[in-house]
C-alpha cells in the first residue's frame, strides 16, 4: 500500500463531520501508511492513523511575527479528555481575514518548526488533499506533488470554485475583498486541479458541476456509514421526531417553520433538536418556540442512538434565496446515518438540491419542498404509522449499494494505489 500524506483543515476524527468522513474511506488502510498534516487537532482519531502534525492558524501568525518555531506532533496521551470538536464558537471568517491567512500561510515561515522533516520522514507516495476554501492548502499540496514526483488525489465535497458572489456575507472593507480573494483562490484551484492525477467528489451533482470544468478524472464515492437499525424499536407514547446536525446556513429558520407546521397539526408533539447554534440569537429563538426541544450539542455516540430511537428523523435546509443558491450541492454527512438508522426519513429542503435530487431518485425518504406538502406528510406520518415504514427498506438497500464502509473504503483505497502522476504540460 502507498504511503499517503494527508492534508487538511480538520484532522481525522470521529467526532468532527470532515474528519469522520474521510477517516470512514481510509477504514482499514495501514496506519504506517498514512500521516497527517491539519491546522485544527480536534480529538484526532488513533485507531485510523498514528502519524499526525498539526500547525493552528494562531501559531503559523507567531510564526510570520516573531519568526517563532511551530509545530507539534499530536500524541494520544497528551490529547486525553480533550473537549469534542463543536464546544467552541470561532471567529466569523471574512474575504479579508482570508486573505491575510493566506499571506502568512504562503509566506512559509511556520514550515521551520518541523514540518519539512515530518514529511521527509515520512516519504510520501501520493499526496490526498480534502479541499475547502483555503487557497494556501492547494498551493501546499500542489508544491509536495511536484517537490515529491508524486500523484495528487483531491477529496472534494463543496462547491466553492462557483461561488461568485460573497458567501461570507462580510460587510464594509471585507465585503469589497470578496474579488481578489475569488481571483486568489480559483487561480490556486484551476492550477491544483490541473497538477491533480484524480478527484473524488461526495455526490453525482457535484462531480457533474466540476466535471463541466474541468477535465480531471473523478469518482463519486458517498459518505459512509456504520449506523444499524435498533433490533427492537421502542415504543413511544408520541411520535418522537427529532432533528440531529447543523442549525447554522439558514437551517434554524426552516427548522421553526417545520415547528410552526406541527403545532397546527400536534400541539402535544414536539422537535427534539440536537445541534451547536451559530449565534445566541439563533440558540434563543430556537428555545423558545413551544414546538421545539433544544438540547445543544451531543457526542456522535449520542447522535446514533437518538436516530436510531426516533420515529421521524428530519432533516432540513434552508429555503432563503441566499442558501438555496450557496448550499444547491450540499450533502450533510448525516444523510447516510439518516438512511441507515431504520426510523422514518422526512427531508424538507428545496427541490433542487443535490441530497433532495438523490433522496427522490432513490425512493429513500420521504421529500417534501413546500409548506402545503409539508403539512399533508405530517398530518400522514403522525396519524398513520404504517406510513413510516414506506422508504425504510429502500433505504438500507441505498446504504448496502453506495454507503458501505468496507466498500467505499475498497474502492478509495484502489484509488489511492493505482493513481499515477501525470506528465502536466
Amino acid at each position: 500500500m502507498k504511503r499517503v500524506l494527508i492534508l487538511a483543515n480538520n484532522c481525522l476524527s470521529d467526532t468532527n463531520a470532515n474528519g469522520r468522513t474521510l477517516a470512514n474511506m481510509l477504514s482499514g488502510y495501514p496506519k504506517d501508511c498514512l500521516a497527517q498534516f491539519s491546522l485544527q487537532a480536534e480529538n484526532p482519531d488513533f485507531e485510523c492513523c498514528e502519524n499526525y502534525f498539526s500547525i493552528s492558524d494562531s501559531e503559523a501568525l507567531r510564526a510570520f511575527v516573531k519568526g517563532t518555531k511551530v509545530g507539534r506532533r499530536l500524541k494520544k496521551q497528551e490529547l486525553r479528555g480533550k473537549p469534542e470538536a463543536g464546544t467552541e464558537r470561532k471567529r466569523a471568517r471574512t474575504p479579508l481575514t482570508m486573505l491575510l491567512r493566506n499571506l502568512v500561510w504562503n509566506s512559509g515561515r511556520w514550515k521551520k518548526g518541523g514540518f519539512c522533516a515530518f514529511v521527509r520522514a515520512f516519504a510520501p507516495e501520493v499526496i490526498l488533499l480534502q479541499a475547502g476554501d483555503c487557497a494556501f492548502l492547494l498551493r501546499l499540496a500542489r508544491k509536495l506533488s511536484k517537490e515529491y514526483h508524486i500523484p495528487l488525489v483531491i477529496y472534494n465535497s463543496e462547491g466553492y470554485y462557483f461561488k461568485n458572489y460573497d458567501y461570507f456575507r462580510a460587510r464594509g472593507l471585507a465585503h469589497f475583498c470578496y474579488p481578489l480573494f475569488r481571483l486568489q483562490f480559483c487561480r490556486q484551484f484551476r492550477r491544483t486541479m490541473r497538477a491533480a492525477s484524480y478527484a473524488v467528489y461526495n455526490c453525482d451533482a457535484l462531480q457533474k458541476a466540476y466535471a463541466a470544468a474541468f477535465s480531471t478524472p473523478s469518482a463519486v464515492i458517498y459518505t459512509a456509514t456504520r449506523l444499524r437499525p435498533c433490533k427492537k424499536r421502542v415504543e413511544n407514547p408520541l411520535p418522537r421526531i427529532s432533528y440531529y446536525g447543523n442549525l447554522g446556513v439558514g437551517r434554524h429558520e426552516a427548522l421553526l417553520t417545520a415547528a410552526r407546521t406541527l403545532r397546527e397539526l400536534a400541539e402535544d408533539c414536539c422537535i427534539d433538536v440536537y445541534g451547536k447554534a451559530p449565534s445566541e440569537e439563533i440558540e434563543q429563538a430556537l428555545k423558545e418556540c413551544r414546538q421545539i426541544r433544544f438540547h445543544g450539542f451531543v457526542s456522535y455516540a449520542q447522535v446514533q442512538d437518538g436516530m436510531r430511537e426516533s420515529d421521524i428523523l428530519l432533516h432540513i435546509e434552508s429555503f432563503d434565496d441566499f442558501y438555496r443558491e450557496d448550499s444547491k450541492y450540499a450533502f450533510s454527512t448525516k444523510i447516510a446515518d439518516s438512511l441507515a438508522c431504520g426510523s422514518c426519513f422526512l427531508l424538507f429542503a428545496p427541490q433542487e438540491f443535490a441530497c433532495a435530487q438523490y433522496l427522490r431518485e432513490n425512493e429513500a425518504a420521504y421529500v417534501v419542498s413546500d409548506l402545503p406538502t409539508l403539512e399533508q406528510t405530517l398530518d400522514r406520518l403522525l396519524h398513520a404509522p404504517e406510513a413510516r415504514e414506506r422508504y425504510i427498506a429502500n433505504a438500507l438497500r441505498l446504504v448496502e449499494k453506495n454507503h458501505s464502509p468496507e466498500t467505499n473504503a475498497a474502492r478509495f483505497a484502489r484509488i489511492l494505489n493505482d493513481v499515477k502522476t501525470e506528465e502536466k504540460t
